[in-house]
């Protein structure tokens, strides 16, 4: 596993580990593809519409996202609890009072699936807020628990979301807790509580929805922006890990 930080991560229960700037995940310049660096039955992700450069993926905000290939048929992916953390750095050069999907896998109007969101309106002057909602309806209504925080960096610079879902939902912004909602159903979990039903996708980052990521009428927008990292682990991160990932990650983005 080529896991090239100025540190060590949290490796136990790591499922997905996608980092533009490891010459592992990202060997050359110009792909369009990122290697997962810790293995299942998918070991690549796909830079739909775009490249990566040496340290980064940008995507335009017209057509490109990022998918982790043939996730949809990976029960792997589909664990009781799980945990999200990316870093990304969204432009100023976007529609006011919008939305993007950070992270998302499943069709938003039906059951199953999760979407975590960033809004780019500003509150307060506290910068874009973000929200993850995960559904825990088998019937073909979209059900679900949210939770929402604001406060993240800003525009035009880095900033890391951690999501924990398990029996409640938890929003981390750089290392720190911001807030948690208790869950109706403590499984992530697709259409009828399995895989291929429901209108699932594959796991998508950086995208308008994840079941068409590059629709745009008008509220839902594709993301524009740097793409840095992504994991995803099968397991409730402690606050402490959390917090130390983000320790060790935050000198490759300036922080």
């Amino acid at each position: 596993m080529g896991l090239q930080y100025s540190g060590k991560i949290s490796t136990e229960g790591l499922l997905v580990a996608l980092n533009a700037a490891d010459v592992i995940s990202n060997p050359t310049q110009g792909n369009n593809f990122l290697y997962n660096l810790v293995k299942f039955d998918g070991s690549l992700a796909t830079v739909a519409n775009g490249t990566t450069s040496s340290r980064i993926v940008t995507l335009d905000g017209t057509n490109d996202y990022i998918y982790v290939n043939n996730s949809i048929s990976s029960p792997t992916l589909s664990p009781s609890g799980a945990t999200f953390n990316i870093w990304f750095k969204p432009s100023s050069s976007v529609f006011d009072s919008r939305a993007n999907s950070l992270i998302s896998r499943g069709n938003y109007n039906t059951a199953g699936g999760f979407f975590i969101h960033m809004y780019t309106n500003t509150v307060s002057l506290n910068g874009p807020s973000v929200q993850a909602s995960f559904s825990y309806s088998t019937t073909t209504n979209y059900s679900y628990d949210s939770t929402t925080a604001y406060g993240l960096r800003g525009f035009d610079v880095w900033s890391n979301l951690t999501v924990v879902c398990d029996t409640s939902i938890s929003i981390y912004i750089d290392g720190v807790h911001k807030e948690t909602r208790g869950r109706s159903f403590p499984r992530i979990i697709y259409g009828n509580d399995t895989i291929n039903t429901g209108g699932d996708t594959d796991l998508v980052l950086l995208s308008g929805l994840s079941y068409y990521p590059t629709i745009s009428n008008g509220y839902w927008e594709p993301y524009k922006g740097d793409f840095g990292n992504f994991q995803m682990w099968d397991k409730r991160l402690t606050a402490t890990e959390i917090l130390d990932n983000y320790n060790i990650m935050k000198s490759r983005f300036g922080l």
